[in-house]
């Protein structure tokens, strides 16, 4: 037990009044009156024994100095506080803030709002002196409040948190509150997330890692995990839509959604799409529609409290062919790069123009250029490239040749919803290293063979990059599959997707950092439960797309920001008997008992009623 406010003990010193009076109360005076009888029937206490009458004016003032003392110490506010917590140094509070916390119970509170009201909880037990630090996260981790002994700093930076509709990544957020907690030991780490279990994390010997699930006992979430939205080729305003549709493994029972697809506000394709909890189902179809307009696809589902993932507004792309370059070394051309590259170009989605690295640079303006086995210079920061074998390292790209090449038999994808793997299947792909690539930055490693990344992609500075080291003519089961045309088609299209001339939508996931050139960004967003248009300024040159909907720049720059993320929309629950449960069976008990104000005023209270209705129900006034 420990007092927060012990300063205000010294209002203990008020008990000194009734013991003033009890001490020195005046005397009773003998008056002579002409009868006692009606005096004896108002008051009983005068056909008692004085003993009797003693012991009573002695317990009503112990009585009296107990009351006051109860009511002294609720103010100063004396708390229970748990072991060891009076020998932590600091505390370092881990808030999650990603889209999953946006869930509501069905009295619609949100897992944020039951965040924010366990952490008020747990500041109550810990004593003064203790040094606080608030970090929220959901992409990326934001340290909110820095270490102050102040609560009141903290609990205001916490009314501000709101959950933003971006997908968590609890791992980064544990390392960095892991650094902050080494700076004071012994210190605590109190996660509170809806995640059922908190991620691991490498702690030194001081640190206490303390995990609150605000999860709720039973939730059923359908979302869109994946969208793709391409022109057909050859076919003048017709696009085939991809959406991939999943059930939260949490889910009790089977659920039948209805997805719904509108082009400017017209209904174009419907369709009910049956799902197992856990499952994720995809549905490909085609739609008509003209550039600028607006597509919207909603899921509809019953039992479900969680909007961030039922819908994705995007404008439709203006379907145009690219110009690549592709840069060879030498004359023998391997034919299955070349043959990936024709098909493309036969659809009329290509325009390929082929040359040596004596061609370079090209005189001519291209859209992207594809580096096979040779690497400028200087590198080009200001065009999108795929790389093929990379010779070695320049620019952002960082790589080493095999000497001799290193054949695998299978295929591992780390981002298998990445655009560049769209539709390719690598259960059965082998293929042959050629080059050992370190993908650093934004650059992101796509497949696997072991421990080392074959094929990695991502922005640089504006500047989106396909790294594969492999050789597609070495590989036993990658050419003559439909993968290796697929992954080649998806390379450029994904690479040219920004920088296509005309009004080009880009189709981004919420949390990306965008590169802009203009003091506002005007917004039509969906907020979950309807859509709002708003005009954000911009302080810098980059933007973090932090909303759900269809952004636009002052140049008419455009495109669409999505959840898209199988980890949000995975709502998790909390299970009976588990040890999380045991963690909330004790949060709900020091809820009740923890701060003990109420307990102490309960009882001044009774004790004071008591002493009325005992000593005080028949006196004489």
């Amino acid at each position: 037990m420990q007092f927060l406010y012990p300063n205000l003990l010294w209002l203990l010193l008020l008990g000194l009044i009734p013991v003033v009076l009890y001490l020195f109360r005046r005397r009773s005076k003998q008056v002579e009156v002409s009868t006692l009888v009606f005096f004896k029937s108002l008051a009983q206490e005068h056909q008692e024994s004085a003993w009797l009458r003693r012991l009573k004016k002695i317990l009503s003032f112990l009585l009296t100095l107990i009351v006051i003392g109860l009511v002294i110490l609720s103010l100063a506010r004396l708390v229970e506080i748990r072991s060891g917590d009076d020998q932590l140094r600091s505390v370092v509070i881990l808030l999650d803030r990603s889209a999953s916390m946006a869930m509501t119970d069905q009295e619609g509170e949100s897992r944020l709002d039951v965040a924010k009201q366990r952490i008020r909880e747990q500041l109550v037990t810990l004593p003064e002196g203790i040094e606080l630090e608030l970090l929220v996260y959901d992409r990326r981790p934001e340290l909110l409040q820095p270490r102050t002994t102040k609560r009141r700093k903290i609990l205001s930076q916490l009314d501000s948190v709101a959950v933003r509709p971006i997908t968590g990544r609890p791992d980064r957020a544990l390392n960095m509150a892991k650094t902050l907690a080494e700076l004071a030991l012994p210190a605590a780490i109190w996660h509170f997330s809806d995640e059922v279990e908190s991620a691991e994390a490498d702690l030194v010997d001081g640190i206490a890692l303390q995990h609150f699930a605000t999860s709720i006992e039973e939730a059923t979430n359908v979302g869109i995990t994946a969208f793709d939205l391409r022109p057909i080729p050859l076919e003048y305003g017709r696009y085939e839509v991809y959406v991939e549709a999943a059930l939260n493994n949490a889910a009790t029972e089977p659920v039948t959604t209805k997805l719904l697809v509108s082009i400017a506000g017209n209904r174009s394709h419907y369709q009910e799409i049956d799902l197992n909890p856990g499952q994720r189902s995809a549905v490909t179809f085609e739609v008509s529609g003209s550039i600028d307009q607006v597509m919207e696809i909603e899921l509809q589902s019953q039992a479900d409290r969680f909007g961030w993932d039922d819908r994705v507004t995007v404008p439709l792309p203006e379907p145009r062919s690219v110009v690549v370059a592709w840069i060879r070394e030498d004359d023998g051309e391997d034919p299955f790069t070349r043959l990936a590259l024709t098909s493309i170009q036969e659809t009329g989605r290509l325009e390929l123009l082929r040359g040596a690295p004596e061609a370079w640079p090209l005189s001519e303006s291209v859209d992207a250029v594809i580096f096979d086995g040779w690497l400028p210079e200087e590198w080009p920061g200001d065009l999108p490239a795929i790389v093929l074998n990379p010779p070695g390292s320049v620019g952002p790209i960082i790589a080493q040749q095999l000497s001799d090449a290193v054949p695998h038999d299978s295929i591992r994808a780390i981002e298998p919803d990445h655009p560049v793997l769209f539709r390719v299947n690598t259960s059965r792909l082998a293929l042959t290293q050629t080059a050992i690539l370190d993908p650093r930055g934004s650059l992101d490693p796509l497949w696997m063979v072991g421990n080392e990344p074959v094929l990695a992609a991502g922005e640089v500075d504006g500047q989106r990059l396909v790294v594969m080291g492999f050789s597609a003519g070495r590989s036993d089961r990658l050419p003559l599959t439909a993968s290796y045309p697929l992954l080649i088609g998806n390379a450029v299209l994904w690479a040219v997707e920004e920088v296509a001339a005309g009004r080009k939508a880009a189709l981004l996931r919420t949390g990306e950092i965008l590169k802009i050139e203009s003091d506002t960004i005007r917004w039509r967003q969906w907020d979950g439960r309807e859509v709002r248009e708003q005009v954000v300024p911009v302080p810098s040159s980059r933007v973090e797309l932090d909303r759900v909907g269809i952004w636009e720049t002052e140049q008419g720059r455009f495109g669409g920001a999505h959840l898209l993320s199988v980890a949000e929309s995975d709502i998790p629950v909390l299970p009976s008997g588990s040890d999380v449960a045991s963690v909330e069976t004790r949060s709900n008990w020091q809820r009740f008992v923890g701060h003990l104000i109420w307990w102490l005023l309960g009882v001044g209270v009774i004790l004071l009623l008591l002493e009325s209705w005992l000593f005080h129900r028949h006196a004489v006034y």
